[in-house]
């Protein structure tokens, strides 16, 4: 906004200018007003063919004023024209040059197809946990803001493989889609598990037709957004307390979930809950296991991890940090 502001206030200027030499060039020389303005402009350009001169010793005194006071106004117009349109196309160049340089240097990061509302939520949460992450949005102005934020961005369609490969989706480790069609969520999907076959996908959908056919390709997750703000609203009419806990502690830092995958020869495969002794060393509980696509959620001391399993726990963001350091895989 300021380059333009600035622009503004040149063009009042040399309008002034205009105006003030036209009108001062009728009373004190007697000009017509076409001659006049023909005068102003040929003395504020400099051009001064000569056709039309100042006969009065008031209409040269006006003259080098009005050369003075145009000539720099004029120069200054310009300045600011040219420097506001190399500033916006070399620091925009340079950006676009910086974002590309960064996302090519990217290996394991996420890449968020949709930077709207939704996208930006997820964008808040990824910085929130240090994630690397680039983001693929088409609509220009959208773009611009995520620019203005600082958040890298690639320009374009999300479901086209040259757009994918500039996010470097072959080196990225997951990708989450927000696009509002399911068709578009579907082609982006198939085009992104084309390209890099690991690449872990959380789809938004609309409907459970949808769902099915996206875990059908390979999706992980499918999110219907409608029905989880549903559930949303209503835990938030019936146990208030419990959502507003939720909300708090995960703002705050002062609670955190948390899902670790054991992999095959984690030193805690195989192993009791009782004798990992998670509780006790690093502050951390364990809320429940996935196993073969189940949920267990009452975890007593006596239950067994498995490899295989992925494990959820709730602690604070220090505690977590702790619990990654320790040998799950």
């Amino acid at each position: 906004m300021e380059p333009i502001r600035h622009a503004k206030i040149a063009f009042c200027l040399l309008f002034l200018v205009g105006v003030v030499g036209t009108v001062g060039f009728i009373y004190i020389e007697g000009l017509t007003p076409f001659d006049a303005l023909y005068l102003t402009i040929a003395t504020v350009t400099t051009v001064g063919y000569g056709d039309i001169v100042p006969e009065t010793q008031n209409g040269k005194i006006f003259t080098a004023a009005l050369i003075i006071m145009g000539v720099g106004t004029t120069l200054y117009v310009l300045i600011e024209l040219i420097a506001s349109v190399l500033e916006g196309r070399l620091s925009t160049a340079y950006g676009i040059a910086r974002v590309k340089r960064g996302v090519a240097k990217l290996q394991k990061h996420k890449i968020i197809c949709g930077g709207g509302r939704t996208g930006n939520v997820i964008a808040d949460e990824f910085r929130n946990d240090c994630l690397d992450f680039v983001i693929i949005e088409h609509d220009p102005e959208v773009v611009k803001e995520l620019r203005k934020n600082e958040i890298p961005v690639v320009e374009g369609d999300a479901t086209k493989d040259s757009i994918l490969m500039e996010a470097g989706v072959e080196r990225a480790s997951g990708l989450v889609s927000t696009l509002p069609s399911d068709c578009s969520n579907l082609l982006l999907s198939v085009t992104a598990k084309d390209i890099n076959k690991n690449l872990e996908l959380v789809v938004r959908a609309s409907s459970e037709e949808a769902a099915k056919r996206l875990y059908s390709i390979g999706v992980k997750k499918v999110v219907i957004v409608e029905e989880v703000g549903g559930r949303r609203l209503a835990k938030s009419l019936i146990k208030p307390a419990v959502v507003d806990f939720l909300e708090f502690a995960t703002e705050t830092g002062a609670a955190s979930l948390e899902s670790i995958k054991v992999e095959h020869g984690a030193k805690i495969a195989n192993k009791k809950v009782k004798d990992l002794r998670i509780k006790e060393k690093i502050g951390t509980t364990i809320l429940a296991i996935i196993r073969d696509e189940k949920v267990i959620s009452y975890i007593g001391p006596e239950d067994e991890i498995l490899e295989g399993d992925t494990v959820v726990v709730i602690g604070n963001r220090e505690s977590l940090d702790k619990l990654e350091k320790l040998e799950f895989s």
